[in-house]
């Protein structure tokens, strides 16, 4: 098989012309027509990594975030592109269009949590109506505290900061990553609580005043969850590709806690 057969799997399921025009999916580095009988899965391709994918002879590497998002004006020694070309390894990036997916990243995050599957779009993007986030309602209320603990055992989180209204949550947003733009659209449709990746404290100020509960549940911990579904997915397509996650795909954080 070739980069080319698994780049359009990963169109067929998640397509590249769904991204947001800021975004930079789709096969950054490499040749569609090259053979691939090894891939890792990431969230960042990281020197980490790469040299995990040339110590085990992948030809393929698939993240989620672009390594290539703004202008590159040098391609150095220390660099991961730098290593990708020098090591011959492929690099796709399948981004946003996975983001706004259905059976994408929110869909994940409210599989992971127990809730109820939702075609809700918080912030539609697209003229098909796609975009970032999915709403659900909940079967039963919970509390602001009860939803932070699942979001810490559903995502793997080391920490979770979040705002507590007060109240009973019945409706819940949910969104990966970095969401500053989705709190206010969290609040105006009718949500009593938003679960997101990043936030910046303004946000955290104006969801208090405001009477939303607020989660910031980790951009690598909302995100890292596609990497395994990514890994079952492509499993269960190519019969004969050795595909699995990049053991050195980790959080580059640490937390004190």
């Amino acid at each position: 098989m070739t980069v080319g057969d698994v780049y359009d799997f990963l169109d067929s399921i998640a397509p590249f012309y769904n991204q947001d025009k800021s975004d930079n999916s789709g096969l950054l580095v490499g040749d569609r027509f090259a053979e691939v009988n090894k891939a890792l899965v990431c969230l960042d391709a990281t020197n980490a990594v790469v040299a995990e994918a040339a110590g085990v002879g992948a030809d393929l590497i698939v993240a989620h975030h672009p390594l290539i998002y703004r202008p590159v004006l040098k391609i150095v020694s220390g660099d991961p592109l730098h290593a990708l070309v020098r090591s011959n390894i492929c690099l796709i990036a399948t981004h946003t269009n996975t983001d706004i997916a259905v059976g994408g990243i929110a869909d994940i995050m409210l599989a992971r949590l127990g809730f109820p599957k939702s075609s809700v779009v918080l912030f539609p993007i697209n003229a098909d109506g796609s975009g970032y986030g999915r709403v659900v309602d909940l079967d039963a209320p919970v509390s602001a505290e009860k939803l932070a603990g699942m979001c810490k055992l559903a995502f793997g989180c080391s920490v979770v900061r979040y705002v507590d209204s007060g109240r009973d949550l019945r409706r819940v947003g949910v969104s990966s990553g970095s969401a500053k733009e989705s709190v206010e659209l969290a609040l105006d449709a009718g949500c009593d609580a938003f679960v997101c990746g990043e936030v910046s404290h303004d946000r955290m100020v104006f969801a208090a005043n405001h009477g939303l509960t607020l989660i910031e549940a980790g951009h690598f911990h909302t995100e890292d969850i596609v990497c395994e579904d990514l890994v079952g997915r492509l499993r269960a397509h190519f019969s004969g590709l050795d595909v699995r996650k990049a053991a050195s795909s980790v959080d580059v954080c640490g937390y004190l806690v």
